[in-house]
């Protein structure tokens, strides 16, 4: 009766051992006939592709808009940024938002 339970004991051990392994990954059965090396996509590779137009635009820097208020109410601004036409832009849209 010993034996038995040993054996089933070890049986059980062996059947929970083998299901906490990996699954084993696939194995290209594939003969090779080229000479050339074959180009596998391994499925934890990732494939980065980069546009030609997001390298060639250059990147914006950001334009610093300080506005006052003085003491009779009247508003003035200091704009700082490389942009020419941007700074011009934004000093139009603040004449028009707080004329003097």
């Amino acid at each position: 009766m010993k034996a038995y339970v040993i054996a089933l004991s070890v049986a059980a051990l062996l059947v929970l051992a083998g299901c906490n392994r990996q699954p084993s990954q696939e194995v290209n059965t594939q003969p090779a006939t080229t000479s050339a090396p074959s180009a596998t996509v391994r499925p934890n590779e990732i494939e980065i592709n980069k546009d030609n137009d997001t390298l060639m635009k250059p990147v914006k820097k950001p334009i610093n808009v300080k506005l006052k208020r003085d003491f009779k109410g009247e508003y003035s601004w200091d704009i700082v940024g490389t942009d020419v036409k941007e700074i011009i832009k934004i000093n139009r849209e603040l004449q028009k938002e707080f004329p003097n």
